[in-house]
């Protein structure tokens, strides 16, 4: 008589190969994006600067420059969406900037192109960040690493408050997308 473990075999293996055939699928119709495909083709980013010379630049006052960094502050806060990606499932790559946390679980965190964004620069423009939450937390191993996220993205302008270490009094940051996170990855760059 056979082991019943070996009756089984065939079962478990059509199994597993089901499972995983169907998470690769599932894996699969998430489009891979970059953040260049998050600007819409005609928004040029440095038009304030476009008719302004160097010299005209560095001969600008402390209170010009201050009127400068705001107005285009406001431009990036402002800057346009791409439409299309509305309700499209992908996968982008990022650096997790956590806003909450539950014990030591993140909840939700705005994903940004490179690391630093927002905390040692000012940030970039909100077509450039994703609000991102996740309906049960998951712990992060280190927001230094890059991460691949997957979840349905949407068109939602949002302010977020970072409040980061090193980052004095928190930091309003406006985000253009917003992402119902399904996973997390370590980043693995594929040649």
């Amino acid at each position: 008589m056979k082991n019943m473990n070996d009756a089984y075999r065939p079962l478990l293996l059509i199994l597993l190969f089901s499972f995983f055939s169907a998470s690769s699928a599932f894996a699969a119709d998430a489009n891979e994006i970059d953040w260049e495909s998050l600007i819409p083709q005609d928004w040029n980013p440095n038009q304030v600067f476009e008719d302004m010379t160097d010299e005209q630049y560095y001969a600008l006052s402390d209170s010009e420059l201050l009127v400068l960094e705001q107005t285009v502050q406001a431009m990036f806060d402002a800057a346009p969406v791409v439409d299309a990606f509305e309700g499209k499932r992908v996968k982008i790559p990022g650096f997790v900037l956590p806003l909450e946390f539950s014990s030591t679980l993140l909840k939700e965190f705005l994903l940004v192109p490179y690391f630093g964004a927002c905390t040692h620069t000012p940030p970039p423009p909100a077509n450039q960040i994703i609000f991102a939450k996740l309906e049960t937390g998951t712990k992060l191993e280190s927001i230094y690493l890059p991460v691949w996220i997957t979840g349905t993205l949407n068109i939602s302008r949002l302010q977020s408050e970072l409040t980061e270490s090193g980052v004095a009094n928190g930091l309003a940051v406006q985000s253009g997308y917003s992402i119902d996170v399904e996973s997390i990855e370590p980043y693995i760059e594929q040649w």
